[in-house]
């Protein structure tokens, strides 16, 4: 697990819920949102994909929010030659918005329950699956509480029959996650995973 949001396995970096065009979304629906985000985004991205010497990118569902600009198919476009790696989609529920992904972008859309024994990768996690499962769509968070303060921090989830992971984007929120029994979070603060339970 990478304190990025992101997890590491063989040649493959696992990410979740990175949400292309979120801004643009809102931005047109009249929030004042300053831009940015898309970049940054796609730069922690190509970063992660350097440091772990991936040679595959697997976004488990939701690499876009909604139909997607120009201007943001162009820019996700240069990022895309750069990359280095394969890109592969598990579709997600947004993704559903986006009939047809730029040919640029060079996506492969894998099935809505990708097996990699041992694994089985999907976006939203379903009970009774066979294999152990990675997936996003919950984007799950964890609370520090203390002095009368409490910070919110993105985190994995990692259960006996499914491993959540968080949103990839940092343009999103997400439910906090109690402590329960058989599972353990690990928070993404900072430079560091943090087991919590």
């Amino acid at each position: 697990m990478c304190p990025d949001r992101a997890a590491a396995w063989r040649d493959l970096l696992l990410v979740a819920d990175v949400h292309l065009g979120k801004g643009d979304h809102f931005r047109a629906r009249g929030l004042p949102l300053p831009p940015g985000e898309l970049a940054e985004d796609l730069e922690r991205l190509a970063r992660l994909v350097a440091e772990t010497g991936a040679r595959r990118l697997v976004v488990l569902g939701d690499l876009v929010h909604g139909r997607v600009s120009a201007a943001t198919a162009a820019l996700v476009a240069d990022w895309r030659a750069g990359l280095g790696c394969a890109l592969q989609l598990v579709p997600g529920n947004h993704d559903r918005h986006q009939a047809e992904l730029p040919a640029a972008w060079g996506v492969e859309v894998l099935a809505p329950a990708h097996a990699e024994p041992p694994f089985t990768f999907v976006h939203a996690p379903t009970a009774g699956a066979g294999r152990y499962q990675w997936a996003g769509h919950v984007h799950p968070t964890a609370t520090f509480a203390g002095g009368g303060d409490r910070l919110r921090f993105p985190c994995f989830v990692v259960g006996a029959e499914v491993a959540l992971l968080p949103a990839f984007s940092r343009f999103t929120g997400g439910p906090g996650m109690r402590p329960e029994p058989g599972r353990v979070r690990y928070a993404c603060v900072g430079a560091e995973v943090v087991a919590m339970d």
